[in-house]
């Protein structure tokens, strides 16, 4: 064996590593694309049914907060699970708490996630002067309630003027 054959023998292992490792990371790249591909919603894919009015979503208080920013109001946030409606809960809504046999106001929606694949909702409401909302507390919205009205807004803010 003459210097020249070991040296194409080198050569030709090493570009064929070269063209195996191109071809594995082409295999894992189209397998990537599908499987991102596959957990887009497509058109054709059904959307969510959408709550009938009066649906109440229950779900637990699982944080209480004085602020989180300076001049901010004391707040909630509660989440619960097995969502399998779409949800029509907009900022502004009411939030209820069952105390004995009747369902009071105790506060409105500040903020909204649907982590639709979950199934799950997180809201994060301010309760209204004079409720008590504690830790472990359940409480809860409709999912889509029937007098959907514009939040009510402070006086001068870009919302009011154009609701007038």
């Amino acid at each position: 064996m003459n210097i020249h054959s070991g040296q194409m023998w080198y050569w030709k292992t090493t570009l064929s590593a070269i063209a195996a490792t191109g071809v594995l990371a082409a295999t894992a790249a189209l397998l990537e694309m599908r499987s991102v591909a596959d957990g887009i919603q497509g058109p054709h894919e059904p959307v969510h049914e959408r709550a009938a009015p009066g649906t109440p979503f229950w779900f637990e208080v699982i944080e209480s907060f004085n602020a989180k920013y300076q001049g901010d109001t004391a707040g909630h946030i509660g989440r619960g699970g097995g969502l399998s409606l779409q949800p029509h809960v907009a900022l502004g809504d009411s939030v209820h708490h069952r105390v004995g046999d009747a369902d009071i106001v105790v506060g409105s929606v500040t903020g909204l996630t649907w982590e639709r694949l979950r199934g799950s909702l997180t809201v994060e409401f301010r309760s209204h002067e004079g409720h008590r909302i504690a830790v472990g507390d359940e409480v809860w919205v409709d999912l889509n309630p029937a007098d959907q009205k514009p939040p009510a807004t402070a006086a001068g803010s870009p919302a009011s003027e154009a609701i007038k």
